[in-house]
């Protein structure tokens, strides 16, 4: 490392306007980006915790009637709190996606889904609540710019404009032979030139990442902020070593600016672009169609059925109703068994979003096969997989909810066939199951 080189091209960059403003604004974008997934994440743990502070008020309300030996609400007459099915009803469950301490450094799939989800009889896991059809450069579009997004594909834009010209001017101006002259190896020259600019960007974006941690989480706490450091350095490592090689070999400034931002476009647009487009050809978007049928015709179906043919349904799903009630007259059980629908349809749900999923990870698979020519899609579902936006970490939140809706199914149905009388202490109980 020469320092007196680092030194010139230090003078160079404060004096180059272009690539100093180039830079502030860039840096400012990024702030506000970290900025903006800050307002994000607060925004959803405030609306978590005035959830949580409403849903145990309605807790505290059941549990007074209880106490006070009401049935339930004065204007509902027909509510009886002690029976399991109305006492179920109204215990308010929700299910929530915390959001990362890291989510600031990349908010990814964060406005494309819903981040909690309020659970009830006929709930499943693509309700409209928590299913939306937004893209990232929808985002972008409305204000919410993505960090990861900057890093990945704008931080390559200004790379090239700090460095296009190193050696290209010389050559453009014909003092390329001074420069051999003065250094022996114009190599190294180059490379302490390209240092300078590596150590700016490395050093200000590490900066940005560790500033993230210690404001949220304190960053020995959480060692994926290291990971986030360690991905992102690699990841500008590679693009100045390339342009460095095109710096060396270049025939003027205008020449290299063409090389570099050709292999920009090739890798950050070109390849992710037409991988995106072979996969819809491929895996065509589903419109759920399968999922809204249950929602719609087969629901409807469901209720025409007899009550033998939905208690045969029930026992498929729910064993521990006793069979014997199958040989019993079902007249008698006709409350139950309408009041069980719910768990039939559920199953049905189930099985619809199973064929979605699958052919979500069929998708997947076909992304990741990718991968060793389309380096950033890899990058991007990395970053976050780190930051806990990405497609799994949503899966992680969908299947949470269906066994939310499992657990309340469940009980609903065995303490329905029992006959099962609810008290306040049995309440509680229920309270510790759905939540």
């Amino acid at each position: 490392m020469n320092l007196n080189i680092l030194l010139y091209e230090f003078h160079h960059f404060i004096k180059n306007k272009a690539k100093l403003f180039s830079f502030i604004f860039f840096m400012a974008i990024c702030v506000f980006s970290i900025y903006n997934g800050i307002v994000i994440s607060n925004s959803q743990t405030n609306t978590i915790e005035d959830i949580t502070n409403k849903v145990t008020k309605e807790h505290v309300k059941v549990i007074e009637w209880f106490e006070n030996g009401d049935k339930g609400p004065e204007d509902r007459s027909w509510v009886n709190i002690e029976d399991p099915f109305w006492s179920i009803r109204y215990t308010p469950t929700y299910v929530f996606k915390y959001p990362s301490p890291l989510l600031p450094l990349g908010i990814g799939q964060t406005k494309q889904f819903g981040f909690y989800k309020k659970i009830n009889r006929w709930s499943s896991t693509y309700d409209t609540d928590i299913v939306q059809e937004i893209s990232n450069y929808e985002r972008l579009i409305n204000g919410d710019i993505d960090f990861s997004f900057l890093i990945i594909f704008l931080l390559p834009i200004l790379i090239i404009i700090l460095t296009y010209n190193i050696n290209g001017l010389e050559i453009d101006l014909g003092i390329h032979k001074l420069i051999s002259i003065q250094h022996k190896n114009v190599k190294i020259w180059l490379v302490n030139r390209m240092l300078f600019y590596f150590i700016l960007v490395i050093v200000s974006i590490d900066l940005l990442i560790l500033l993230v941690g210690l404001l949220n989480i304190g960053v020995y706490n959480h060692p994926t902020i290291f990971q986030i450091i360690l991905i992102s350095n690699i990841y500008i490592l590679i693009y100045f070593l390339i342009f460095y090689f095109l710096n060396i070999y270049t025939k003027n400034s205008s020449n290299t600016a063409f090389k570099m931002i050709s292999i920009w476009l090739l890798f950050c647009v070109i390849i992710p672009g037409s991988v995106h487009q072979y996969v819809n050809y491929k895996y065509p978007a589903n419109y759920m169609v399968d999922f809204l049928d249950v929602n719609r015709k087969q629901t409807y179906d469901v209720f025409k059925l007899e009550n033998s043919e939905l208690f045969d349904m029930l026992y498929e799903i729910h064993p521990s109703i006793s069979k014997e009630k199958d040989l019993e007259d079902l007249t008698s059980n006709k409350q139950n068994i309408r009041r069980s629908i719910s768990s039939i349809v559920n199953q049905m749900n189930i099985n619809a979003a199973y064929e979605i999923e699958k052919q979500n990870e069929a998708k997947n698979n076909l992304i990741r096969s990718t991968y060793l020519f389309n380096p950033i899609s890899f990058i991007q579902n990395t970053w976050n997989s780190y930051t806990n936006s990405d497609y799994y970490a949503y899966k992680d939140f969908r299947i949470k909810i269906q066994e939310s809706i499992n657990a309340r199914n469940n009980l609903m149905i065995d303490d329905l066939w029992s006959g099962k009388k609810v008290d306040s202490e049995t309440y509680k109980e229920y309270l510790k199951v759905l939540n």
